[in-house]
């Protein structure tokens, strides 16, 4: 089966400690269109790192190589924008959980930006590459700092270890979606898949988008509070 793995490492100047939040069943008001609620209970703990990202409007800026079709960049620019509508919907904070995700043309635009995505037209350009063959993040923090880099591409390696694998639209979406949970500070789930968090997606057995759902939405709650702004 196809499958694309995603990995969070940990830079050696980086300290990421990871810990767990407990999750309840209950349920959210009705009519939720970012988010939904959870259905799968076979976890319950999503580990949350602790990295934190105090009260500050969150700058995503979002590279692409220029072979990279324009529909990666607005596929990765609505996974950002859906996490920070789900935050919005979920606590009723319609004014925090301020989120933005823009394009920059160039790597150098990228320096100022304390969150940078960069989409490559193929997992051999990744800097990580031969290590990392599908989609990761690096987060490097210290006392003052955090900065953060997502790598993504369309193209990714089978877990074969041998054939290259062309994401559908829905697939990209689901690493961009997966990769910014990283970004917020959620670890894997230790349920290999089926959870937004798992660390492996195949993408034959799940034919659509992984939601968020009430399960993430608790934990990064319970770590920033409902109404980060």
């Amino acid at each position: 089966m196809d499958r694309s793995s995603f990995r969070i490492p940990i830079c050696s100047a980086s300290i990421l400690i990871l810990i767990s939040i407990a999750i309840g069943h209950g349920s959210q008001a009705d009519g939720a269109q970012y988010y939904s609620p959870q259905t799968n209970f076979a976890e319950n703990n999503v580990p949350v790192t602790v990295h934190h990202w105090g009260r500050a409007i969150l700058d995503v800026c979002i590279y692409k190589e220029s072979s990279v079709a324009n529909s990666y960049y607005i596929l990765t620019k609505l996974a950002v924008q859906s996490w920070r509508q789900a935050l919005r919907e979920f606590t009723g904070e319609s004014t925090s959980w301020s989120i933005n995700a823009r394009y920059v043309p160039n790597v150098d635009q990228l320096k100022s930006c304390s969150i940078k995505v960069y989409i490559f037209s193929s997992y051999r350009n990744f800097p990580g590459y031969p290590e990392q063959s599908g989609a990761y993040t690096v987060i490097e923090q210290n006392s003052t700092h955090t900065e953060v880099q997502v790598y993504l591409s369309p193209v990714v390696l089978h877990g074969d270890g041998k054939t290259a694998i062309q994401l559908p639209g829905y697939a990209f979406r689901n690493s961009a979606r997966h990769e910014f949970g990283h970004v917020l500070g959620l670890g894997h789930m230790q349920t290999e898949k089926g959870y937004l968090m798992s660390p492996i997606f195949d993408y034959w057995d799940q034919k659509d988008q992984l939601p968020v759902t009430t399960l993430e939405l608790r934990a990064i709650t319970g770590a920033y509070g409902k109404d980060f702004s």
